[in-house]
């Protein structure tokens, strides 16, 4: 009978991975309580859409948290983060904290737990949109509006080239 295969694998600090995650915690102050763990993934394959999933932040549950001292697992896929740039590490890094949100009671303030632990939540994406309907009918509500000022005043250099005509 052949061995069950493991897709993931922890990745110890010290290592460059947990260098690019301590660069990137530097823009989220409000995880400075937080303990992000980070693992990877192996073998992931495209979805029918044709889409790989780069990364994946994963919020311990209140029982693993019990066992296990983290707030947050980062996982990445290993194949992708290899051929990877430094910036675009960096990027895929901060997408992925981005993830990472402190949980609010009804009135808006901080929550925590019974033993006095953050209470934490994972963050949806700001924009869920196809292209097709932004061509269709342009930027028709106010998240795509501000998205779109956000990339239209980024100062940054991308981190893709452009393809340029043949």
């Amino acid at each position: 009978m052949k061995p069950k295969k493991v897709s993931f694998q922890i990745i110890e600090d010290p290592s460059p991975e947990h260098k690019v995650l301590k660069s990137a915690l530097e823009w989220h102050e409000e995880l400075d309580g937080a303990t992000v763990k980070l693992a990877w993934r192996k073998g992931t394959k495209q979805d029918v859409d044709g889409r790989i999933v780069l990364g994946r932040c994963v919020k311990v549950s209140d029982l693993h948290r019990e066992f296990f001292n983290a707030d947050f697992i980062v996982v990445l896929n290993r194949e992708y983060w290899d051929a990877f740039s430094d910036a675009q590490r960096l990027a895929l890094m901060d997408h992925e904290l981005c993830h990472a949100a402190i949980k609010l009671d009804k009135n808006g303030q901080e929550m925590y737990d019974e033993k006095d632990r953050q209470v934490f939540r994972t963050r949806k994406h700001d924009l869920e949109e196809f292209r097709e309907v932004v061509e269709r009918h342009g930027l028709y509500k106010d998240d795509l509006r501000l998205f779109a000022e956000t990339v239209r005043s980024a100062k940054k250099v991308p981190l893709f080239a452009e393809k340029k005509a043949s």
